[in-house]
């Protein structure tokens, strides 16, 4: 994508959340869940059907069927995702295996990371409420 200006970037997160919050019962039904700074995240779960053929289940015989079930599941949610209008305005930033079945998928803004916004966000408010405070107690000393 092209350098999008910084106010450009804030007008699409907008539209992106707005798009979220508006579709909130349709990412419920698909079991995918919204954190605070409007990521969506999701524990998949591979079916241990898909296993019971094979007798010896290797690391990297779990890996290539647990992959080719998750880019399915993954192609899937971007389908969705696209016919709720979020188009280029998400990606996948993660993807992380939890259990010897489960995935947790993690897909956010595309422009930039929100949950390092939000980090950033809540530091600067604790050192601006320490400087109140601080301001404060000097005022009253003084």
């Amino acid at each position: 994508m092209a350098k999008v200006s910084l106010f450009r970037k804030i007008k699409l997160y907008r539209q992106y959340s707005q798009l979220i919050s508006s579709n909130r019962v349709a990412l419920g039904e698909a079991n995918i869940r919204i954190d605070m700074v409007d990521r969506l995240y999701t524990v998949v779960n591979v079916p241990e059907e898909l296993f019971e053929g094979v007798y010896d289940t290797r690391k990297s015989d779990i890996a290539r069927i647990s992959q080719t079930y998750l880019s399915e599941y993954l192609r899937n949610t971007r389908r969705m995702l696209d016919g709720m209008g979020l188009g280029e305005l998400y990606k996948t930033y993660d993807t992380r295996k939890v259990d010897k079945y489960s995935f947790l998928v993690v897909i956010g803004f595309s422009l930039f990371d929100t949950r390092r916004i939000a980090n950033w966000l809540i530091a600067a408010s604790v050192v601006s409420a320490v400087g109140g405070l601080l301001w404060y107690v000097s005022s009253i000393i003084n």
